[in-house]
């Protein structure tokens, strides 16, 4: 297929190197040519720019460009998934079951989206375009009014859709807006409200969207430079020679085989699990000070355990040391504060895994179904994706940190283990606020057994940040389904703040899945 994504821009910007993003230079009538194709050529508006803003590229594409799947995105705000830019199998893929791809709403502060507009800019010119359309196209009069009632607001005048559709959606916006152009009095503006027609269509975009036919999804907008794309990459190759040169020593001895046994000396740990096979969670305030949906996610993943061969062992700074013993340097930095509790985390990870074996689930972990016992009889076991979260994926989807598996004493986590050990003991603050990914790295690359065990892991859907970007939407048994077909292990944002309802009052994705956990507890505590 045909499909284009155009980066509305009036200055240079770095290049993209997927070939689908298309620099398109926007009120370049008048202006130095920057070696873009411009919006001042065949049927255009580009003098307009000042009061038409990006809608001047978009007047230019629905007139003069032909393909099948067409994109907007600014120079400084793109579509992005995964930390990573939407790529065209992703598009194509979803634009089969969504037609039209939108930014995620954003919620005003104000009453409604009519008074969000109203306290920027002038009111009146609104109530023009409500008047213009219950002349010319009264069939969105009703959609006019609940898009200014409600406080959801799609902003930027991005999307992604069919070019018919994109066509369609034209047609419709420039009527009302070269209408509206008539008594809008932009010599009464500054510079800024001049900008009066791009702000209108963000407002409009809404009211039209509420009366199409076609399905509508909402993906991730992210303010950045096409630049820090590649800086990233930059930086995570650096970060990975620079901690593969720091742990040479290191790496000597296990080559030569000069390593005899484990720098991690036997540990009398009291706990014999029952048993069973230990799934480890850490938390370290304990569940008093746990917030509530770190309570849900620890309830999916008890919920959906093989009880009859595991038991979950939540770690807190209270009970940890009756099963690792940490460094005196590790303590000491941590205390100095040079250890943040996450870095602190990911040395319990390593040595519990290296000492007793079992399952790492990262508390911020929200399990959707029963975990397979096949899982537990594996060497070692993973999130293997076919493609990297990012550009600057160190693990290129080859093993994923919040999930693991593996059996006591695999060699993988005795080299993280002392691994990270030594770091400390060699150096007094971190480099990076991440070093197990690239000590993993380097063990993957290094050590041949690793990475045969590792290429054994089956791959699974890269979906495990999609339940992040719908849990404050409108619940879904569609999502519902679709998230238990998808994937086991969904991560959650810390920074994120989840409802259980709407505005509305309707019920949240989290609001589901948190009412489904405390319902199954109810129902075994009877």
């Amino acid at each position: 297929m045909d499909t284009r994504i155009y980066v509305m821009t009036h200055k240079e910007i770095a290049e993209i190197s997927d070939e689908i993003y298309i620099p398109l230079q926007v009120g370049r009538a008048g202006k130095q040519a920057l070696g873009y194709i411009g919006d001042d050529t065949g049927d255009q508006i580009s003098e307009k720019n000042l009061f038409y803003c990006e809608l001047t590229g978009i007047y230019w594409l629905w007139k003069n460009v032909k393909c099948d799947i067409i994109g907007i995105c600014h120079y400084r705000r793109y579509f992005t998934r995964q930390e990573k830019l939407l790529d065209k199998d992703y598009i194509e893929k979803t634009i089969q079951k969504y037609p039209i791809m939108i930014p995620n709403s954003s919620c005003v502060n104000e009453a409604d989206a009519f008074c969000h507009y109203a306290k920027r800019h002038n009111g009146k010119d609104l109530e023009l375009c409500r008047e213009i359309i219950q002349k010319k196209y009264p069939e969105y009069s009703a959609a006019f009014e609940y898009a200014m009632k409600s406080v959801l607001v799609s902003t930027c005048n991005m999307w992604i859709t069919r070019k018919d559709i994109f066509d369609r959606y034209c047609s419709w916006l420039f009527d009302i807006l070269f209408e509206a152009e008539k008594e809008i009095p932009f010599w009464n503006y500054d510079d800024y409200q001049k900008r009066v027609m791009g702000f209108l269509a963000e407002r409009l975009f809404r009211v039209w969207l509420f009366l199409q036919p076609e399905a509508i999804t909402e993906e991730h907008m992210k303010l950045m430079d096409p630049s820090e794309l590649n800086h990233a990459k930059k930086r995570a190759d650096l970060l990975y020679q620079c901690v593969k040169m720091k742990m040479k020593p290191l790496l000597g001895l296990y080559q030569t085989d000069a390593v005899e046994g484990s720098f991690v000396q036997p540990f009398d740990c009291r706990d014999d699990f029952g048993g069973k096979i230990p799934v480890w969670v850490c938390w370290w305030q304990g569940e008093k000070e746990m917030p509530e949906f770190i309570s849900g996610c620890i309830r999916s993943i008890r919920m959906h355990l093989p009880e009859d061969i595991t038991v979950l062992k939540l770690i807190t700074l209270e009970n940890c040391m009756q099963y690792v013993t940490f460094t005196e340097k590790v303590i000491q930095r941590f205390n100095e504060g040079n250890i943040t509790y996450a870095q602190l985390a990911d040395l319990l990870q390593a040595e519990l895994l290296y000492r007793y074996g079992g399952m790492w689930v990262d508390a911020a972990c929200f399990v959707t179904k029963p975990i397979e016992k096949n899982v537990f009889e594996q060497q070692i076991y993973t999130l293997r994706f076919q493609a990297s979260f990012c550009e600057a994926d160190i693990t290129k989807g080859r093993w994923c940190k919040k999930v693991w598996y593996t059996r006591k004493g695999y060699q993988l986590f005795r080299f993280l283990t002392e691994s990270l050990w030594y770091y400390w003991e060699i150096e007094d603050k971190m480099i990076d606020y991440d070093l197990v990914d690239p000590i993993i790295a380097v063990a993957v690359d290094e050590f041949s057994d690793i990475r045969k065990d590792l290429e054994k892991c089956e791959y699974v859907e890269n979906t495990m940040f999609l339940k992040h970007q719908w849990m404050n939407q409108k619940y879904s048994p569609e999502r519902l389904r679709i998230l238990a077909e998808k994937g086991t292990f969904y991560k959650l944002n810390m920074q994120e703040v989840y409802r259980k309802e709407l505005i509305t009052g309707e019920q949240t994705m989290y609001g589901c899945l948190f009412k489904e956990s405390n319902d199954y507890y109810s129902r075994k505590n009877q």
